[in-house]
């Protein structure tokens, strides 16, 4: 049985998390469009009709842009916050809203939800319990909570955000007002923020860590690999890090289970 946890695509162009445990799969976000989620999907040698479900973490277009076509195509459950719902007004038919924290079990996964603190209308991050392992993501987070560090303690891999080099944005051509929102409390974490993230986790036993959603202008994954690499240096740590593509598949964590 292989079990495969892997962005599809990350950053502002477009988000999804693909999570397969043997014939089974989920899929956390669903930005860009159907056609290219299935393509990243094929490039990994998988197909999307092994998904039975989608968690959306919030309702920016990043994140959801695809489901639409893709629920109409595959008919699967989307499970989204509720006050996401709420915001988006208009769903797939297949949409699922839940109040509270998410605890779902589809096939071979189970799914529990934990907030994270970003500027939508409801926020989540993820843990994916399936084949023994335990997988995180959070990603889209202004500070580094923690209630979200207590909650990816223990994952075996984890995603999350190293979005912006405070030099770069701070030099950047973005107005005032956009690069107060990045640095706010709901906006986007930074390397040294994700650094910090990444070196708790490594500590506490985390053996994958992938750096996503990273900003195409305030950013390079030389900048987020540097600051997460000296952070470990600092604290005498250690993991396997691996930056996310933006517009193709990278694999975090793929083994073969025995049956």
């Amino acid at each position: 049985m292989k079990l495969l946890f892997a962005t599809l695509f990350s950053g502002s162009s477009g988000n999804a998390v693909y999570i397969s445990c043997g014939d089974e799969a989920i899929l956390i976000d669903a930005g860009k469009n159907c056609r290219a989620l299935e393509r990243a999907a094929a490039a990994l040698g998988e197909n999307l009709q092994k998904v039975r479900a989608v968690f959306v973490t919030h309702e920016h277009s990043d994140h959801i842009s695809a489901l639409p076509v893709f629920c109409r195509r595959y008919g699967v459950p989307v499970y989204v916050p509720l006050a996401c719902a709420e915001a988006v007004g208009e769903l797939p038919p297949t949409a699922v809203p839940y109040e509270g924290l998410c605890d779902q079990t589809v096939g071979n996964f189970h799914v529990t939800g934990f907030r994270t603190p970003h500027d939508s209308a409801g926020s989540m991050g993820y843990l994916v319990e399936a084949g023994g392992r335990k997988f995180g993501v959070a990603t889209d987070m202004g500070m580094l909570a923690k209630s979200v560090v207590a909650a990816l303690t223990g994952c075996d891999a984890a995603l999350i955000e190293c979005n912006y080099d405070t030099g770069m944005l701070d030099s950047g051509v973005y107005p005032p007002s956009l690069k107060t929102r990045i640095k706010g409390k709901g906006g986007h974490l930074s390397n040294e923020d994700g650094a910090l993230l990444a070196a708790v986790l490594a500590y506490t036993g985390t053996s994958h860590i992938l750096l996503g959603h990273l900003s195409r202008e305030n950013n390079t994954p030389e900048k987020a690999l540097s600051a997460v690499q000296k952070e470990f240096a600092h604290r005498g740590v250690q993991a396997e890090l691996r930056v996310a593509f933006r517009e193709e598949p990278t694999v975090l964590w793929e083994e073969e289970k025995g049956s």
